[in-house]
């Protein structure tokens, strides 16, 4: 028999008893708080305006000895969960079994980690070591057989505890599908995983022979097989995820809304819509920034809505764990203002409750308010309000992001095993990781987006990043595809930009017309998108041309576009009648703006964060500090 849908998915978000949950979610870690104090930090969580409290539920938390598991005293989920059904929340549960959180070991029991037929492999066949604070420690292979088996009893043994609190009689609403699955941060090309399991997927997914071990300058055939391995690394972590998706569902979790949190990355270090639909539930990414951040914020959120129905932040960060140097706790609202500026539906405050190994939490662990509640507690009340999950910034304009030149920079990295998350640290250049690749394809592609975004940026049209693994009708939602094209593309993305072209969307190509394909082969089909325009070569290096290219793709609105301020941009998010219901004024310049916004008319707005009234008749003017997000609601 079909086990019964208790929760789900749609365009605004979680779907609990046939009715829309906005994501609006508060970290609690309840083995890290005394259960006497359990009762005032959920209420305090709830007078914060969350909707949900997220957990982990980490394995070596509990397992005391091989199958054998402890739920008493503060690893009682059963009664934390208790709680936060009478505090009227809900409940989002992330079991891993990579869980990070600072703990030792990432929440893997010892006896995981020191089984020799379970570790990841290098490319000399030694183990694959996570350099994590305290303690560094071996990887499992997500492909071993016998790890994906000792999965499974973990699994077991977290739904007997939680089936009988699945909604919508009880308060579990998700379930996170394991936690930042990219390879332990470990991106590089050749870096790992050769388990022989995993060797076993590589050949079931058609990859030649042996694996590739390192980067042939002189071999174009091993080039192309390089490049290949490393596409099949978002095969493997799909298909990982897929599995332990399939284990939930095995030990009798099936029919609970499922989502995946990638790290903090860029969008081409791993394909979201292959995740999306190995789990079947949407991928979100974390962010852990602050102010200065603004562009990439923007970046990364405007290819999730760009690339998801449901775009969602599973970890924004509010405190830091203290490996790290410190972000600046006022910089963190910017970052969570400028997510909400450009789309983000759902997120989760992390931590929102104070806890070991962390600073800065919005709650302290016995309850009391910090001050990140100050800011918070406004800004979250406010998109109950105004019901922000079925809000929308119109965009009829996206940039299509592609992963084929971005392969061949990371298969030819001159610091290959280094991850790219490293140069992307480094600020090496507009093309970042790529600059340290030897393919000049990569640095032309990172070059060429972000030219694209300047120029869309100047004139003023919304647009967001959509992802070249999204389907034909992803695509063909959006009125005008803006592709970054050199000599080669993917040739399952040519085929459907050219069923989008036949459904009378713009594409706008180039600078070059393609004629290989993604691994470098020749293109058995080079036909271009009928009608399909093409973008100067000399637009890379002149953004204002590209601007008044580009502004041609939409009719023009002089509504919510600024009229003074040059680095201001301005996001206006509408209900299903096209009212704006909020409005946010972003100045990504370092010094403070006075910005001039045009409107459809008088208006009155209030500061979400400062109560601060804004009125105005055909436009508005404020000041906005620099690298700072002003959140407006229409009153």
């Amino acid at each position: 028999m079909e086990a019964p849908v208790r929760t789900g998915w749609d365009d605004h978000g979680l779907v609990v008893g046939g009715a829309a949950v906005p994501l609006l979610a508060g970290a609690m870690h309840y083995w890290r708080v005394a259960p006497r104090h359990w009762d005032a930090c959920v209420r305090a969580l709830a007078d914060l305006g969350v909707r949900q409290v997220e957990t982990y539920v980490p394995w070596s938390v509990h397992e005391t000895a091989p199958g054998r598991f402890d739920w008493t005293g503060a690893r009682d989920l059963g009664r934390f969960l208790d709680v936060v059904a009478a505090a009227g929340l809900g409940a989002v549960l992330r079991p891993g079994p990579h869980c990070n959180a600072e703990l030792t070991g990432f929440g893997f029991p010892d006896r995981i980690l020191r089984d020799p037929t379970m570790q990841a492999r290098n490319g000399h066949g030694a183990p694959v070591w996570m350099p994590a604070p305290p303690q560094a420690f071996p990887v499992p292979s997500y492909a071993s057989a016998a790890f994906r088996a000792e999965v499974a009893g973990w699994f077991a043994a977290f739904a007997a505890v939680v089936t009988p609190r699945l909604a919508p009689d009880g308060p579990v609403v998700a379930i996170g599908v394991d936690n930042e699955a990219q390879q332990f941060f470990r991106l590089g090309a050749f870096d790992h995983d050769y388990h022989p399991d995993a060797i076993a997927w590589w050949h079931e997914a058609g990859g030649d022979g042996e694996p590739p071990r390192r980067w042939d300058v002189d071999d174009e055939a091993a080039q192309a097989r390089a490049v290949d391995w490393v596409r099949f690394k978002d095969v493997y972590t799909a298909r990982a995820l897929g599995e332990l998706a399939s284990a939930l569902d095995d030990v009798g979790l099936r029919g609970v809304a499922r989502f995946h949190n990638l790290p903090p990355g860029e969008p081409w270090w791993s394909d979201a819509p292959r995740i999306a639909d190995a789990i079947r539930g949407p991928v979100g990414i974390d962010l852990y920034a602050g102010r200065h951040d603004l562009p990439m914020i923007k970046r990364r959120a405007l290819h999730l809505v760009g690339s998801s129905s449901v775009p969602l932040a599973p970890e924004v960060g509010v405190g830091f764990f203290p490996w790290l140097p410190p972000i600046d706790p006022d910089g963190q609202r910017e970052a969570m203002l400028g997510l909400l500026a450009w789309g983000v539906r759902g997120l989760n405050v992390y931590m929102a409750v104070a806890r070991e190994r962390w600073y800065g939490a919005a709650i302290g662990d016995d309850g009391t308010p910090g001050p990140a509640a100050a800011w918070l507690r406004p800004v979250l009340r406010a998109l109950g309000e105004v019901d922000w999950s079925h809000l929308r910034r119109p965009a009829e304009v996206a940039v299509v992001v592609s992963r084929a030149d971005a392969r061949w920079g990371l298969a030819s990295s001159l610091i290959d095993p280094v991850t790219p998350v490293v140069a992307e640290a480094l600020g090496l250049g507009p093309a970042g990781a790529a600059e340290l690749g030897r393919d000049a394809g990569a640095v032309r592609h990172r070059r060429w987006v972000a030219a694209a975004q300047h120029a869309l940026e100047l004139a003023q049209v919304p647009y967001v990043l959509v992802d070249e693994g999204c389907d034909v009708e992803r695509l063909a939602s959006f009125r005008a595809l803006v592709v970054p094209t050199f000599d080669r593309v993917d040739a399952a993305l040519l085929t459907k930009l050219r069923q989008v072209a036949e459904r009378k969307r713009i594409v706008v190509m180039g600078p070059d017309a393609p004629s290989r394909d993604e691994l470098g082969r020749p293109l058995a089909d080079a036909t271009l998108p009928r009608r399909a325009g093409m973008m100067r070569a000399a637009s890379v290096d002149d953004v204002a041309g590209l601007a008044e290219d580009l502004a041609g793709l939409v009719d023009p609105v002089e509504a919510w576009t600024v009229a003074r301020g040059a680095d201001v941009d301005c996001a206006a998010h509408v209900d299903a009648a096209g009212a704006a219901r909020v409005v946010f004024v972003v100045n990504r310049g370092g010094r403070t703006a006075q910005a001039v916004v045009r409107t459809p008319g008088p208006l009155h707005l209030r500061d979400v964060v400062t109560g601060e009234p804004v009125r105005g008749d055909d436009s508005i003017e404020l000041e906005v500090p620099g690298h700072a997000v002003r959140m407006l609601r229409v009153e």
